[in-house]
């Protein structure tokens, strides 16, 4: 596993320009996803959700993600900074291939998410290396307004 993803939340594409700006990160490439999830939100509400993703790669390694829901009821919805331009939305840890999320007992789980589709050419163009390839994540309550999610890549013949 690994701290490798730092997310923003965007109330808008003109906050997201600002946040770009402010992150030194207007002019960087980004590669642009709208998925569409299964979730369990606090542990009891199954939801279809859809939120537009961005991904920076600029910074050597480490991931910058916007994101922005716009369908569906999300753990977003009770965010205590939600209303805001932007804020920090979590902080990500990649999976290692085959290993299981780790145990967090006394944090509440917020959401578990399951990708149903993606739209990002990595994860849909045959000849790329993600082809096909889904999510599941979960995100978990470290304090109010500390978020930790977890990502486990689900590859389609694994």
């Amino acid at each position: 596993m690994k701290l490798d993803q730092t997310a923003w939340a965007c109330i808008d594409a003109a906050a997201e320009l600002r946040l770009k700006t402010a992150l030194g990160l207007d002019r960087a490439e980004w590669v642009h996803d709208t998925v569409t999830t299964q979730s369990i939100l606090n542990e009891t509400d199954t939801v279809e959700n859809v939120a537009n993703l961005q991904f920076c790669y600029a910074l050597g390694g480490h991931e910058i993600e916007i994101l922005r829901y716009v369908s569906g009821r999300s753990w977003h919805d009770e965010h205590p900074l939600r209303g805001q331009d932007y804020y920090q939305s979590h902080t990500g840890f990649h999976l290692d291939d085959g290993e299981d999320f780790p145990v967090m007992k006394g944090f509440p789980l917020v959401q578990e998410s399951f990708t149903l589709s993606h739209t990002s050419d990595f994860l849909t163009n045959p000849q790329s290396r993600g082809y096909r390839r889904r999510y599941q994540y979960r995100i978990h309550e470290l304090a109010p307004g500390t978020y930790v999610k977890f990502i486990k890549r689900i590859e389609p013949n694994g």
